[in-house]
């Protein structure tokens, strides 16, 4: 049984100040062992479910309609004590992607550095979502690694994600099991390194009932929805209905239909911006 997290004034401080921290051993490895297993079966069973961005990267945003068996890490308490200390008892989960990088020789990641949910650097202030990643997979200095720019969430909120410069980025490693917790403000990519070994990991979002919902490409399936658990966030799983979606990269096309299967529409995303690149 894992303990609850170790949300001590000096952590609480050191994601204020730099916007990030790193919390190891957040998974114990039968739990990441089981989640492996669950990805393979979904692999297998479901591919079509699968979004391909490029040779590098693939990726399901719909997976917890599938395979309950994802549910733990969303409620697991290292990460949640954090947030709820951070974010307050009105905490919300926004949204659930799991995300593969193979090995290659490419240098660069598609998506290069930027901030999620609002491309608008003029909009920047408007994040306020915190996310949460569970590496997998061993991430070493050979491996694809999550890199960040401190502070860029508070005291050099003003750099543009074109300016990051060589050498400002801080590369977090850890083995599997890690959780990173970083300020979705906060100027970030993933970092690929040449012939890495495939990683895996798990990206969750979470902010608060008073704001719009950050993404809706995950639905939450009426099993998380409908439970009672004592002791969770009362409004944990209450944005499963709600149709007020911040205007971003977050939100579904309106003018697709929105029965559309969410990586077909992904997909139709892609290629709108890949027309209009």
């Amino acid at each position: 049984m894992l303990a609850a997290a170790p949300s001590t004034p000096a952590l609480v401080q050191e994601f204020q100040e730099n916007g990030f921290v790193r919390i190891p051993g957040a998974l114990t490895a039968p739990q990441v062992t089981a989640l492996h297993q669950a990805i393979d079966r979904d692999l297998e069973t479901s591919p079509e479910s699968w979004v391909r961005f490029d040779e590098t990267l693939i990726e399901t945003v719909d997976i917890l309609l599938r395979a309950p068996d994802f549910d733990f890490t969303i409620e697991n308490p290292v990460t949640l004590g954090f947030l709820r200390g951070l974010l307050g008892e009105d905490i919300t989960f926004e949204e659930f992607e799991v995300m593969i990088r193979e090995p290659t020789g490419k240098p660069r990641d598609v998506k290069g550095w930027h901030r999620d949910m609002i491309r608008d650097y003029h909009r920047r202030m408007e994040i306020g979502y915190i996310s949460v990643i569970y590496y997998l997979t061993d991430v070493t200095e050979r491996d694809h690694c999550f890199s960040i720019i401190p502070k860029t969430h508070n005291s050099r909120v003003d750099l543009r994600p074109e300016e990051v410069a060589p050498g400002e980025e801080h590369d977090l490693l850890g083995p599997a099991g890690t959780a990173v917790i970083f300020h979705g403000r906060c100027i970030h990519s993933g970092k690929l390194k040449v012939n890495s070994r495939q990683r895996r990991t798990l990206h969750l979002y979470y902010w608060t009932a008073a704001h719009p919902r950050a993404s809706e490409w995950t639905e939450i399936p009426p099993r998380l929805y409908q439970r009672r658990e004592p002791g969770l966030p009362p409004k944990l799983y209450s944005k499963w209905n709600v149709t007020d979606v911040v205007e971003g990269v977050g939100k579904k096309p309106r003018d697709l239909d929105l029965r559309m299967p969410v990586t077909e529409m992904i997909r139709e995303v892609q290629r709108r911006a890949n027309r209009r690149g």
